[in-house]
């Protein structure tokens, strides 16, 4: 006969991952990149959709007038742009790596690692460029 009884060890909760085989993998630079391209393409996308429903609201004169009476904050358009731009360059260049995979070029793992670096670095010479150009 079937013991339907339960004891209270068998109800017992373990502490193990709810996904086992993604707790095998570690972190990869490429995929990391990979995930970061995907999400620069969302706000590109975002940011063309506000910028675009912004230049059609403004030939209304109602929007218009409130657009310039609002007066934004020098620094925050400066924030925005130099955001935009950095996602738009990380965009560019990673997208130039994934190019040349499709043909065939860098497919080496030492070439995607190194191309990967050159990305960031360039991004960051770009940033450093850009900062210093706002301090001085």
């Amino acid at each position: 006969m079937l013991n339907l009884v339960k004891n209270k060890t068998s109800f017992r909760i373990f502490n193990r991952p709810l996904s086992p085989h993604l707790t095998i993998y570690t972190s990869q630079l490429t995929s990391t990149y990979s995930i970061w391209h995907r999400f620069t393409a969302i706000s590109l996308i975002i940011s063309l959709v506000i910028f675009l429903s912004l230049l059609k609201l403004s030939s209304y004169p109602t929007f218009n007038f409130m657009l310039n009476h609002i007066n934004i904050k020098m620094w925050v358009q400066n924030t925005f742009i130099l955001n935009f731009t950095t996602i738009f360059l990380y965009h560019l260049l990673n997208g130039l790596r994934h190019i040349s995979w499709d043909l065939s070029f860098n497919l080496s793992i030492n070439l995607i690692h190194s191309t990967a670096r050159y990305v960031s670095v360039i991004i960051f010479v770009y940033l450093l460029f850009i900062i210093q150009k706002i301090v001085i």
